[in-house]
């Protein structure tokens, strides 16, 4: 079992297929974003969650857990803990989440930027944009699009 901390907008790869990217975390809840290829199943107890496909086919997972709790991607299971944190309060520790993952030996597990780093020191080409930044850049023009609503129609 490898535990790992990361914090919003940073990813973990299992395998080369499968990206795990915490998306949200406020006090009691943390929300990650799973890509996997189409041929993987993602479990959350006994439940087979149904995916969003993206336009090259890969599927997209959008999950809201509590602390101590876990999903299974096939047959590498996450299990997450967390410190509950309030707006603004607190050590940035404590907005850390710390992912514990349970996979085969067969199956290689990096945080993004060791596997970006690997696959440059190989001369593998790089995925044109790694999905957590991508998914950052999205939420900030979501987020900005709605700023921009809330001012144009004069309230604050």
């Amino acid at each position: 079992m490898l535990i790992l901390n990361r914090r919003v907008g940073e990813t973990i790869r299992i395998g080369d297929e499968i990206c795990v990217t915490v998306y949200y975390k406020l006090r009691y809840h943390v929300t990650m974003g799973v890509i996997a290829p189409s041929s993987a199943q993602l479990f959350y107890g006994d439940t087979c969650l149904r995916p969003a496909v993206l336009p090259d086919g890969e599927r997209f997972y959008l999950i809201s857990l509590l602390t101590m709790e876990s999903f299974r991607i096939d047959d590498v299971e996450l299990n997450i803990s967390f410190s509950p944190s309030y707006l603004g309060t607190g050590p940035t520790r404590k907005r850390q989440v710390r992912i514990a993952v349970a996979a085969p030996q067969s199956v290689a597990v990096h945080r993004e930027e060791i596997y970006l780093r690997r696959l440059e020191l190989a001369g593998t080409r790089c995925p044109p944009m790694p999905f957590s930044t991508w998914l950052r850049q999205a939420n900030l023009a979501v987020s900005s699009r709605a700023v921009a609503r809330v001012r144009s129609s004069g309230r604050r």
